[in-house]
């Protein structure tokens, strides 16, 4: 098993980020047995209340599982809870792979073209406002990357939120988050951002305030299309 060098800290959360990045970045692969309970709490020096605090963090993740008298395993990745926050700033924090950016499109082609319309019939006039506002923020970044990508985020985000889904809704936070590896990938021309990518956000935006939930969701796969252009582009 490989380690990181030493930790600053020994508290449990520590812990739960250094073994759980090692699953996501391959260091430990899928069946792997961890060390024992007493060389793990050898190597990071840590209380036992603290170590199976993180080791049961990593199991209800669906990282890990522990057996009695096997010991603990790592999961196989359809097992991981792949939308958990704290799952998702790992992958975020390490970079990703083509695969995982691939996958996260089809999740956004999947659930954004209908939120999209929901939004247009279901969001109040205080969530239509939020919609427009980040659609400005995005129109002023006036060739700030990084400003046009977390109005955009805001943009997108703030859809998911008017369509009063409650079971769309929880899964939002991580749309966002997850978002942030293609956006930086997708978005990385300023003046493509304002020549392409502001005029479709703009016609989206007209439909959901409109209130035309089939405009939008069109509109929605019409912009999500033009993503995976550029992101097939960026590739090359």
């Amino acid at each position: 098993m490989i380690f990181s060098a030493s930790l600053k800290r020994t508290m449990a959360d520590q812990l739960v980020e250094d073994i759980g990045r090692q699953i996501i970045d391959g260091r430990l692969q899928p069946g792997k047995l961890l060390p024992n309970e007493t060389q793990l709490l050898e190597h990071y020096g840590v209380s036992r209340t603290v170590l199976r605090e993180a080791l049961q963090v990593l199991i209800s993740k669906g990282m890990l599982d522990s057996r009695q008298r096997k010991g603990t395993t790592v999961r196989p990745r359809t097992a991981w809870q792949q939308l958990d926050p704290q799952f998702l700033d790992w992958h975020n924090e390490m970079g990703d792979s083509v695969e995982t950016l691939a996958q996260l499109m089809e999740v956004r082609r999947i659930v954004e073209p209908p939120a999209a319309a929901l939004a247009a019939t279901r969001g109040s006039k205080e969530d239509k406002a939020h919609i427009e506002a980040a659609y400005e923020k995005m129109y002023a970044s006036k060739g700030n990357v990084e400003l046009f990508i977390r109005a955009d985020l805001e943009f997108h985000t703030a859809i998911l939120q008017a369509s009063h889904n409650q079971f769309l809704l929880p899964i939002a936070n991580a749309i966002r988050t997850t978002m942030i590896m293609s956006l930086r990938q997708t978005n990385p021309d300023a003046n493509e951002n304002h020549a392409v990518s502001l005029p479709l956000h703009k016609t989206l935006l007209e439909h959901i305030l409109n209130g035309d939930a089939a405009a939008a969701s069109a509109a929605m796969q019409h912009h999500l299309d033009d993503t995976e252009r550029r992101r097939q582009r960026a590739l090359r």
